[in-house]
């Protein structure tokens, strides 16, 4: 991977209101929903770094193949570094060749508990870590608050119920768009191994073995469920995006929105182009396709941001899967924005530029982004995003 100038994307401050170009539509037209992903995804399998051996030596079963390697769904070259997985060719890929999907990596928060429900809280709220969590308002309520007065500028939950993000002052709507579906486990073999050593003098190590293996991977699948914390199936994502579709697209209240999606602790057999993660992956961006159609002309004046609470390490584990990591993929997608390129401070990807010898580093603060979409598309200034997202760093993105 080529080198990347550390400061192309981080100009500060005032740049952000005034480097890019016009924003779509005027603030109270604006639509924006932010999709957490629970579970923390693997940023590394959906955006290849194809150019990096480091990458394929770390991740032997899960690496997804190169461009033009002439293996079976070889990932799709953006640039000289950057690949999609091709499980999102006919969705996440067709909105970034129209220039209205972009990716940031080493994107995240400054947490390093690596605990799925406090990272998951501090980035609903959208404080800073190092401090106990002040639970009392999340970032999206305040700014609905920050921007009432404005037409058509009422938020909408679109989980199962109100979460962090959406607690405060302002009382907002809670619209869940799912039943209860029940995740699937995977296929066990345990009987097969201990039926090879039956009547053998190891039988009984076996069967320990076999049964400590069990309680390890049962308690893998309960923490794997749990990190969800109540969040929709990927799989199922698309019926519900084309009802949140519909419901901001008539509904000019619901201008602000948020949607969760779970399934994505893949601590085992995460597959790569093909397995559970890919399938989880294909979902999703079929879903965000899905609610770019049903937005119509409005898609102009929308935009999507898609986040996980942290990544996942950087090197494959035993169980063929990737344990919880630091940093991620950021995704920012709307038919108004300067798509079709990976946005954000870069660092080329060897072991010496992993966080603790085990992660991608954060060097892109989600709320940095959020603070560059907030002073662009609705012409916040700096007292209002320091209520809103307080000690954030406004950095041009060049988003909007």
């Amino acid at each position: 991977m080529r080198r990347r100038d550390f400061m192309r994307a981080g100009l500060a401050g005032a740049l952000a209101l005034l480097s890019a170009r016009l924003w779509a539509g005027a603030p109270g037209n604006t639509k924006l929903l932010v999709v957490m992903l629970r579970g923390a995804y693997d940023g590394a399998s959906l955006l290849v770094p194809w150019s990096s051996d480091f990458y394929y030596r770390s991740r032997p079963s899960i690496a997804v193949p190169r461009p033009g390697s002439g293996e079976a769904n070889a990932a799709i070259a953006l640039d000289r570094d950057w690949a999609l997985n091709a499980a999102v060719r006919d969705s996440l890929h067709a909105l970034y060749a129209n220039k209205q999907a972009l990716f940031i990596p080493f994107s995240g928060s400054d947490d390093v508990s690596r605990s799925h429900f406090q990272a998951q809280d501090l980035m609903e709220l959208g404080q800073g870590a190092g401090a106990a969590l002040d639970y009392s308002s999340g970032y999206l309520n305040r700014l609905v608050e920050a921007l009432s007065g404005k037409a058509a500028s009422g938020g909408v939950s679109f989980t199962g119920n109100l979460t962090p993000v959406f607690k405060g002052a302002v009382s907002v709507p809670n619209i869940s768009l799912r039943g209860n579906p029940k995740g699937r486990l995977p296929p066990r073999s345990s009987d097969m191994i201990a039926s090879l050593y039956e009547g053998s003098s190891l039988s009984g190590l076996a069967a320990s073995g076999m049964e400590t293996k069990k309680m390890v991977s049962e308690e893998l699948m309960t923490e794997m469920a749990e990190s969800s914390r109540g969040a929709g199936a990927a799989r199922a994502f698309e019926n519900q995006a084309r009802a949140i579709g519909k419901l901001m697209r008539d509904k000019p209240a619901y201008s602000i929105g948020f949607a969760d999606v779970g399934g994505w602790d893949t601590h085992v057999n995460q597959g790569s182009a093909q397995g559970a993660l890919a399938t989880n992956l294909g979902g999703l961006a079929s879903g965000v396709a899905a609610f770019a159609k049903e937005m119509g002309p409005l898609w102009r004046s929308t935009v999507v941001v898609v986040m996980s609470e942290f990544g996942r390490t950087f090197r494959e584990n035993g169980n063929r899967g990737s344990d919880h990591g630091h940093g991620n993929t950021l995704w920012v997608l709307g038919g108004g924005i300067a798509g079709g390129r990976i946005a954000g401070r870069q660092v080329a990807l060897s072991e010496s530029s992993l966080f603790q010898n085990r992660d991608l580093p954060v060097l892109n603060d989600y709320r940095s982004v959020l603070a560059h979409l907030f002073a662009r598309i609705y012409g916040l200034d700096g007292a209002a995003l320091g209520r809103v997202l307080p000690g954030a760093k406004a950095e041009d993105y060049g988003i909007v």
